[in-house]
């Protein structure tokens, strides 16, 4: 069978990656030729040792870690490994453990047998509700898709799965237009290329084995920033919106502390100060939570960044 390059982003997963590589390995003997590269994101939990670990006691060869410390996020975590990947198939698969390898193998068999350009792991194919999330998140994904293919005008049932296996090339061939600060690649893919051919398959989606989930606002407001972005053929980067949003709310912020302060009689410069100093700890803060993935993570850090802030 053909060769496949598999890859794998990661932020705090030391517990899950070495499982779920096992996994893989047992999964897709079959495959002549197969590497796995992860792509850490400088996590905390130490996941890059433990994958380093793995390799030199196992002696594997055909595994492959990047430590990042300069850049993050899923989508430019691919596009990096996918620049190394030395096979002209690529997989795309989650580090936690909620993508069963099984189908990894049954999607790259597919993808050669069909010679379609991408196979698309879908949670929602041939069911509605994924038992492995919760209410909340069955609904929040199925909200997610179903605007995202207003945007791409395409019946797919999954187009913001994190779990397909493509052409090289499909990756390859836009780098610097897919090179982004978003966590959905496969909605790029199809942004950029609407003439691929696809297949949808219903997977196996999976409980995670510990951990917690990385969906949270920042990722929502950055899904919003990439339809944008995306929507607009870039004029408008996805970090505008996200700016934005923080921008218009530290303006309501300050107008309501000005207006409540003046209430009381007190002046107006002594309101405004006080006004200006809540918009400014209100767009630090934010920043720091939604655009900066909590760039400063203890309160310590927290408060110093906040006053270099306010003396810049």
């Amino acid at each position: 069978m053909d060769n496949l390059s598999i890859i794998i982003p990661t932020y705090n997963e030391a517990e899950n990656i070495v499982p779920l590589i096992k996994e893989i390995e047992i999964y897709i003997a079959e495959v002549k030729n197969f590497e796995i590269i992860v792509v850490d994101d400088n996590s905390p939990d130490n996941t890059y040792e433990k994958i380093q670990t793995f390799i030199h006691e196992k002696n594997r060869a055909n595994i492959h870690v990047i430590k990042r410390t300069w850049n993050k996020g899923l989508s430019s975590a691919i596009i990096e490994g996918s620049a190394l990947a030395k096979f002209n198939y690529i997989a795309v698969m989650d580090g936690d453990g909620q993508h069963d390898p099984q189908d990894l193998n049954t999607m790259f068999k597919t993808l050669i047998s069909s010679k379609k350009d991408l196979i698309i792991g879908s949670r929602f194919y041939s069911i509605k509700m994924v038992s492995s999330l919760s209410s909340k998140r069955n609904l929040l994904s199925r909200i997610g898709n179903f605007f995202i293919r207003l945007v791409i005008k395409k019946e797919l049932s999954d187009p913001l799965s994190g779990f397909f296996v493509a052409k090289a090339s499909v990756l390859r061939e836009n780098p610097k237009k897919l090179y982004k600060e978003g966590f959905k690649i496969l909605f790029d893919v199809l942004m950029i290329n609407k003439n691929l051919q696809i297949k949808e398959m219903q997977i196996n989606f999976r409980e995670r084995n510990t951990g917690l989930s990385k969906l949270n606002l920042a990722m929502g407001l950055s899904l919003i920033g990439q339809v944008l972005e995306n929507y607009t053929y870039r004029i408008f980067p996805s970090s505008f919106f996200v700016f934005s949003f923080i921008g218009t709310f530290g303006v309501l912020i300050h107008l309501c502390i000005l207006y409540l302060i003046l209430a009381m009689e007190v002046n107006y410069i002594q309101a405004n100060f006080l006004g200006t100093i809540g918009a400014l700890a209100s767009n630090y803060f934010l920043n720091n939570l939604l655009t900066f993935n909590n760039f400063h993570k203890t309160w310590p850090e927290r408060f110093n960044g906040l006053l270099r802030y306010a003396v810049a």
